[in-house]
């Protein structure tokens, strides 16, 4: 079983009233093709996403949003070592994304760049995910309002 490892950002109550992983689809904003998060992390996104294209003339790459609950029980199953516990996982809250297209690699320019610009736009990549942290992940960014 794997441990909880992302800290859970809502309340005992959740986030308006909605559990992790349990919110209503019209409570979302689509940032991508078939990828929805909270409003405010979608808006922040988008000026991300734009910044990034400026600097890298292609599109922010994303393979993970907003997770359901059944879909981070469907997570849980399949990849046991990297999943947190459904329900605890940040992508849950619609405050996370994981990117590709070399920000999936430490060292790259674009990840390089996201680490030196995204917390400008309100995402972080929390420490625990970084190069030496408890679970590197370096695709994996949260939306940290200031």
């Amino acid at each position: 079983m794997a441990t909880p490892y992302l800290s859970a950002i809502g309340t005992a109550d959740g986030w308006r009233g909605y559990g992790n992983g349990k919110m209503p689809a019209d409570k979302l904003c689509r940032i991508a093709p078939g990828h929805k998060l909270r409003c405010d992390a979608a808006a922040a996104y988008e000026k991300l996403a734009v910044a990034y294209e400026a600097r890298f003339q292609t599109k922010l790459c994303i393979t993970d949003s907003y997770r359901s609950y059944r879909a981070q029980v469907d997570l849980l199953r399949r990849k046991p070592d990297l999943a947190a516990v459904p329900g605890t996982s940040n992508h849950g809250w619609g405050l996370a994304v994981d990117l590709c297209d070399g920000i999936n690699d430490f060292g790259t320019p674009q990840h390089e760049w996201m680490v030196a610009n995204a917390e400008s736009y309100g995402w972080v990549h929390p420490e625990w995910a970084g190069e030496g942290g408890s679970r590197q992940e370096p695709w994996h960014w949260e939306f940290s309002p200031g």
